[in-house]
């Protein structure tokens, strides 16, 4: 690989060299390699290239547009590479299609299943932070999801965190068929819950959807770190320590 020494610093291609600024080298030159799109669009050499591309391609969409729902619900609650985790997640869904030609596998209803335990903030799980059992249940008929945390001592039972007061839990209903149709989520958050309060309570949440049992329900649980100043709430860290986890998912 080439380095350049001129004082004219160069960036893009001309002819069969590639110019651009490396973030530990400067600026680089080097040969453009690889194959054209227009032969990868076209060559029969290349058909499994384009079947992984249009999957992959669509397993991004539903992974957008399942952010996109869930854009309150995941603010300050998810990791910078959760969209690539949750778009690698949807083409394992789609690659469980067991029916269509290969490159024109679909989203299947109960392959959504796959989505189950899937952590939103990576750096953060549910079960390491609230220490007691969650009992969670969905009805399918009346389109209500239940969250409870019986017997729940904060000041035993929640992981401790410097300059936290404060937690909430949050329940999350959210319908998804990967189309237009999809309902906006039903969200319900606790109350501000004391962390050093040593009394037993009962944690009980309740969320509820348009109850469509032809349509697919994902229920999300998380719990968020909070700092009592004044009066006011605050976040900490910018949920770093926060937790989101995609706990069942409800199908047909």
């Amino acid at each position: 690989m080439a380095k350049q020494v001129s004082l004219i610093k160069l960036e893009g291609n001309v002819g069969d060299l590639s110019f651009f600024k490396s973030k530990t080298t400067g600026f680089q030159a080097r040969m453009k390699t690889g194959v054209s799109g227009d032969r990868i669009a076209s060559d029969p050499a290349f058909a499994r290239t384009r079947e992984n591309g249009s999957e992959f391609g669509r397993a991004q969409q539903y992974g957008r547009r399942l952010r996109d729902l869930l854009r309150d619900a995941l603010f300050q609650n998810s990791d910078n590479k959760f969209s690539s985790r949750l778009a690698s997640r949807f083409l394992k869904v789609i690659q469980s299609d067991t029916e269509s030609a290969r490159g024109e596998r679909v989203l299947k209803a109960e392959n959504l299943v796959m989505l189950q335990d899937m952590e939103c903030n990576d750096r953060t799980k549910l079960g390491a932070i609230s220490l007691v059992p969650i009992t969670l249940v969905y009805d399918r008929l009346s389109g209500d999801g239940t969250l409870e945390c019986m017997g729940l001592i904060p000041h035993l039972n929640i992981a401790k965190l410097q300059g936290a007061t404060h937690v909430r839990y949050t329940i999350v209903l959210q319908e998804f068929g990967g189309d237009d149709s999809d309902q906006r989520p039903a969200i319900n958050r606790s109350p501000y819950v004391l962390l050093r309060e040593t009394t037993p309570m009962n944690l009980q949440l309740t969320a509820t959807l348009e109850a469509d049992t032809a349509r697919s329900v994902l229920l999300l649980v998380g719990m968020e770190y909070f700092q009592l100043v004044n009066g006011a709430y605050y976040p900490l860290a910018n949920g770093q320590y926060n937790a989101l986890t995609i706990k069942r998912v409800y199908v047909p």
